[in-house]
């Protein structure tokens, strides 16, 4: 049995409170629950937990009123906030659930800035509060300290928080993720029995090496290989007309170079973020490769088959297929969108000053309805498919997986990259004013994790 109530914090000097943890209860939450005056409780807030006493107050709003104290013993906020009281056991109950995203949260003079995700998290907090649910964002060193930042009147407020049932990682930097301070975050969820998911990036080999092995995936996947030496490079230019060399660790369509073979088998190269020193053009694939060694020698790098893609208005697009599992284990679509590249630019990240357009939208101008239909069936399907495949093949959990696949000039898709932490930027809220089903989705799935069920 549950119930959402307000919290507000009253007087220590209430002559109605014997000690400091006594509780004022109203009506609407004491005949619910069978609580009698003065009757002592057990009440837990993650792992805190402190007996308090009960004196029922005739109020018709469910709220509870707390001492200061009462809130610092069970690491709560110091103002009122709402949240879903329950019955656990005799004489018990819980303040919860409490689920928290961990990223990284920069602050000046009071504000915090949290980048791209700054939107998504508001509607998280939104629907979070709607439901009953404490929710916070930390920071791997916050939280130690057992400190966040809580969303209240339109702003977030840094406040004392309890240890969460559930964190959904949103740490954007790879160098951050494989850093000690991580690494003692990561052992303390472990310690505290505390889940966590979308735990790791992955990176674009391994991804391909689970995808390749299966033989109905195969053909939607590029022909791909380790770029080791020059003679990898050699192979797959004589193979390709085109190829891309991305780097493993790579996201967002950073240092990623494109080569072309010319008609006169010299090497035109493009690329991303990078100097301008480079040339663009090599006549022999031992000076283009001697012009890349330097570069590639500083990370790993894939080499990646070009595909001959379909474009829109003469731009280069791919389709985003957000997947995430929600109440239970199996993986849904939430969001699908084509991402436009940017004119005269080879990558479609919105990052890169690509757009986002919806799918039909591009579609329909080279292909019939019923064939749109179709592509668009295929795509769910291939992008299910390898979410799943991915996540019982990889180490780790995941709940949420960006899937880019592209089509080729006969409808044919193709996967391009698997992120784990996609942008938010590119699951647009113009396309609604609700709050998206995309961060409902992470929402509920932290619930099922907490075994908490949404009321």
């Amino acid at each position: 049995m549950t119930k959402k109530i307000q919290i507000e914090i009253r007087a220590e000097s209430d002559e109605l409170f014997p000690t400091p943890h006594t509780i004022k209860i109203s009506g609407p939450v004491t005949s619910l629950f069978k609580i009698e005056q003065g009757q002592p409780i057990n009440l837990y807030c993650g792992r805190n937990s402190q007996e308090v006493q009960t004196v029922s107050i005739k109020e018709s709003e469910p709220i509870i009123y707390c001492s200061l104290s009462l809130l610092k013993k069970l690491s709560l906020p110091h103002e009122s906030f709402s949240i879903t009281f329950a019955q656990i056991g005799n004489h018990t109950f819980s303040l919860g659930p409490i689920l928290c995203v961990v990223t990284e949260i920069r602050e000046s003079k009071g504000v915090i800035s949290l980048g791209s995700i700054e939107g998504y998290c508001e509607e998280l907090a939104t629907y979070c509060e709607r439901l009953g649910i404490l929710f916070y964002l930390t920071g791997l060193t916050l939280f130690h300290e057992n400190v966040g930042y809580i969303f209240q009147q339109g702003s977030w407020k840094k406040s004392t928080v309890p240890n969460p049932h559930v964190v959904h990682n949103r740490i954007h930097s790879r160098k951050r993720e494989k850093s000690e301070l991580f690494k003692q975050f990561s052992t303390k969820l472990t310690e505290l029995e505390i889940p966590y998911y979308n735990d790791h990036f992955l990176n674009k080999w391994e991804v391909h090496e689970v995808l390749e092995k299966e033989e109905h995936l195969s053909p939607y996947v590029p022909e791909t290989n380790l770029l080791l030496n020059k003679q990898v490079l050699e192979e797959m230019l004589a193979k390709h007309s085109y190829v891309f060399i991305k780097p493993i660790h790579g996201s967002q369509g950073r240092k990623i170079f494109k080569i072309n073979v010319l008609d006169d088998g010299s090497y035109e190269l493009d690329y991303t973020t990078f100097a301008k020193e480079m040339e663009t053009k090599y006549d022999t694939i031992h000076s283009l490769f001697l012009s890349l060694r330097t570069r590639l020698n500083k990370q790993g790098y894939i080499i990646q088959q070009g595909i001959p893609l379909f474009s829109y208005q003469g731009r280069p697009l791919d389709f985003r297929f957000l997947c995430q599992k929600a109440e239970k284990n199996d993986w849904k679509i939430t969001s699908i969108v084509a991402r436009v590249s940017a004119k005269d630019d080879f990558v479609s990240n919105l990052s890169r000053g690509g757009e986002v357009k919806k799918i039909e939208e591009v579609l329909k101008e080279s292909f019939l309805e019923k064939d749109i239909r179709q592509i668009k069936k295929l795509m769910s399907e291939l992008a299910t498919e390898i979410a799943s495949l991915i996540d019982s093949s990889i180490p780790g959990f995941f709940g949420e997986l960006g899937i880019d696949l592209a089509l080729d000039k006969e409808g044919k898709p193709w996967l391009i990259e698997v992120n784990t932490k996609p942008s938010k930027d590119q699951d647009p809220k113009r396309f609604s004013s609700k709050i998206r089903p995309s961060a409902k989705a992470i929402i509920k799935h932290c619930l099922y994790l907490a075994n908490y069920p949404e009321e």
